[in-house]
């Protein structure tokens, strides 16, 4: 048994997703138990996937919110990661609708008292549901506009108020609120509350209407209204006046986690392209032969292990570098959304007329998945938000790549990036209190990148000496572009003052330091387990395909690759979709058909 988990742990497969991925079937059967048909028919009616849920819910998936501290079943979110990816490849609706649970009790496990967990984690045993109730009509994103108020009376507090856009408020037998406990406000002026509903008279709250959303139209999207509604003390998650430092702090874990739901919608949009170009027949031979659409799927595919690069050390920094996690979880919640929803379009070409029509073809779920994918990118901070807090750190971060680096420094930051990166390596236990609002300048992932291409030297066969070239002339563009963005940033302070963080110009910095960000992270991927992913990760075709991609962002008329890179890497893709694997760096069996 003992051997078993240390090869799933080296093959950096997760066994209770692989667990999870046969117990669901394969979506394109009707008897399976999230089908593609049933999903796109209950969108049709806007019907929320109660069977689904409750399949789920059957298996056990619940107890995955519920840390292993507090008799649960989530041992890493690495782990949650790879069940949310298994889940959103059938279904983002419930993917979004099942997994609102654990963004309404994730602040429970960052900030609570160990009895507000043991009691969170009693409700979520006994297959209740909790909602995040963060965000108000009018104020959105801005929380220090929140206007729900907690007033404190003897024994614990009033609250009153409307929270708007919940996920499952009327379904949710307990709401986190984010609540105003200072009249004035400001950082220290707002608090969190868990609020059950069961201890409050029906009279004091009510549900506002069901919202129709465009995509993920069968999600129970509304509010509530709470009218003077008593809680206990016991009631306040972490500290009077700590409510938005611990939200800022919950949301770096439910952001990192938001890469899942994408990677699936991912997978399930370029397996439909691949069906479509590998059986219709035009001109003679397959779509796929035509050299247009063929590039355009191979993109794709490269743009998928890019986001899978992002998202498996995003997670893993949860546990590794919970210091960095403001830096990395709002780059990792840019990113990958953004980019899969970029990829689905670029799909949308391959499928042609298809990709518009909602029935009489086999690939009907591609549009429902067009309409899905677009809200991951919207909640837990939008894109805006999340590319704020990225170019509020850019000085630091340049100041500190500025500043030398002693031994002792460089050994631990290897130290940290081998646990960090090597996914034969088990993870620490995520220590909640390790969680800070700004990164301070360190970004492990980026740090020492300069030292990768002289390393790549040292690397013996098999690996080709041409890869080697062509990724220590990439790795040296990446660093020479972080070089330029460093002095753009610069300029920009310099002309511009403090308002340049309000500059269209400073965005755009933000997405480029994400994109590098990435390269520097499929790189080190690469390095740290070349001797354990297989052949084609190991030979770095994939990677050298990666970077150019990456790289095109800053210079779209680079010279192109030679053709057996990205012949190597269509071939995979071939490979991949003909056996019936997930389209990953991992393998990952999918489940097939009886």
């Amino acid at each position: 048994m003992i051997q078993s988990l240390l090869v799933e742990r080296d093959a950096g497969v997760s066994s209770a997703a692989a667990s999870l991925e046969a117990f669901l079937g394969d979506p394109r059967d009707p008897a399976s138990k999230i089908p593609f048909a049933r999903a796109v028919e209950l969108d049709e009616r806007d019907a929320y996937p109660e069977e689904a849920c409750a399949a789920l819910e059957s298996w056990g998936f619940h107890r995955y919110y519920v840390p292993d501290s507090v008799g649960g079943a989530l041992h890493s979110y690495e782990e949650l990661l790879a069940l949310l990816r298994v889940i959103a490849r059938r279904d983002l609706t419930v993917a979004i609708a099942h997994c609102k649970t654990f963004l309404g009790s994730v602040a429970v496990w960052v900030g609570g008292s160990p009895e507000q967990q043991r009691h969170v984690a009693d409700l979520i045993g006994q297959r209740q549901q909790l909602s995040l109730a963060l965000t108000e009509r009018d104020h959105g994103s801005d929380l220090l506009s929140s206007d729900v108020v907690a007033r404190r009376v003897p024994g614990g507090y009033v609250l009153a108020g409307e929270k708007w856009l919940i996920n499952n408020a009327s379904r949710a037998a307990a709401l986190t609120v984010f609540a105003r406990t200072d009249p004035r406000g400001g950082p220290r002026g707002f608090s969190v509350f868990l609020v059950e509903k069961q201890a409050a008279a029906r009279e004091h709250y009510a549900h506002l209407r069901r919202l129709k959303t465009l995509g993920v139209r069968g999600g129970d999207f509304s509010g509530i209204r709470l009218h003077d509604v008593a809680v206990a003390e016991a009631a306040l998650i972490g500290g009077e006046g700590g409510g938005l430092e611990l939200t800022l702090k919950a949301l770096q874990i439910t952001r990192t986690m938001c890469a899942g739901l994408s990677l699936g919608a991912a997978d399930t949009a370029l397996r439909s392209a691949m069906d479509f170009a590998t059986q219709r027949r035009l001109y003679g031979d397959t779509v796929f032969a035509i050299p247009h659409a063929q590039r355009l799927l191979v993109d794709a595919f490269v743009d998928v292990l890019i986001c899978e690069a992002v998202s498996r050390m995003a997670v893993r920094a949860i546990h590794v570098l919970p210091e960095q996690l403001s830096l990395i979880s709002a780059i990792a919640k840019y990113f990958v959304p953004t980019t899969i929803e970029r990829t689905l379009h670029d799909l949308s070409v391959v499928l042609g007329a298809r990709f518009y029509l909602r029935a009489d073809h086999p690939w009907s779920h591609f549009q429902k998945l067009l309409r899905d994918s677009a809200l991951v990118s919207l909640f837990d901070g939008s894109t805006v938000v999340n590319l704020t807090a990225i170019l509020q750190q850019l000085r630091q971060l340049a100041e500190a790549r500025g500043r030398p680096s002693d031994g002792h420094r460089r050994a631990t930051e290897a130290a940290r990036l081998a646990c960090l990166f090597d996914l034969s390596r088990p993870l620490p236990a995520f220590a909640p209190g390790r969680l800070e609002l700004s990164n301070r300048g360190r970004d492990d992932v980026i740090s020492g990148l300069e030292a990768v291409p002289e390393a790549l030297d040292g690397l013996a066969s098999p690996f080709e000496l041409d890869v080697i070239m062509d990724l220590q002339e990439q790795i040296s563009a990446v660093l020479a572009e972080l070089a330029a963005l460093d002095q753009r940033r610069a300029a920009l302070q310099m002309a511009q003052g403090r308002s340049c963080e309000r500059s269209p110009e400073m965005f755009e910095l933000a997405e480029q330091y994400s994109a590098l960000h990435a390269a520097a992270a499929c790189v080190r991927l690469w390095l740290h387990n070349r001797g354990h992913l297989g052949a084609f990760f190991a030979r770095g075709a994939w990677l050298v395909v990666a970077l150019d991609r990456l790289l095109r962002r800053f210079a779209p008329l680079r010279p192109g690759l030679p053709a057996p890179y990205r012949q190597a890497v269509a071939d995979e893709l071939v490979r991949l979709h003909t056996q019936q694997q997930l389209f990953s760096l991992v393998p990952f069996e999918l489940a097939h058909a009886a």
